[in-house]
């Protein structure tokens, strides 16, 4: 049973670095468009703000990886929506809080700074909801086996 937690961890863990790696490609090949002074360093600034928020995606989707090893406990393991909260309750409200925060400027400030953030925090969503669904089918196949 450890073994297939920690392979899902692994594979968790592989997909945080591998988003992380893509969002960091994705602000380095932005464009940046010719103007004067001002636009410039507003251009600077949101490339400064985008690399701030690759290390604090990194953060939260490495957290969100360890909360996987919860599994580890049986009680944990053993219940679907205890099991549930350690695949997707870190990246729920993640994306959550970064939707909100992205609805808000777009309402207030036409500002659209959150989105690269909010589509590869949804992807990761996404992927771990696969791999919940996964780890489920697998320990369901391990329990009716014994």
């Amino acid at each position: 049973m450890k073994k297939i937690v920690f392979r899902f961890w692994i594979i968790n863990f592989l997909i945080s670095i591998a988003l992380f790696f893509i969002y960091r490609i994705v602000i380095a090949t932005s464009e940046m468009v010719d103007g004067n002074f001002f636009e410039k360093l507003i251009q600077i600034l949101d490339l400064v703000l985008n690399i701030g928020f690759t290390v604090i995606y990194l953060i939260v989707m490495l957290i969100s990886s360890f909360a996987l090893l919860l599994n580890l406990i049986e009680k944990i393991r053993n219940n679907f929506y205890l099991s549930l909260l350690t695949f997707l309750g870190i990246p729920s409200f993640g994306v959550i809080f970064i939707i909100i925060n992205l609805l808000n400027d777009i309402v207030l400030d036409n500002s659209t700074i959150l989105i690269k953030l909010a589509i590869f925090s949804l992807i990761y969503l996404f992927l771990t909801t696969i791999e919940f669904l996964l780890f489920r089918k697998r320990i369901k196949k391990i329990q009716t086996d014994k």
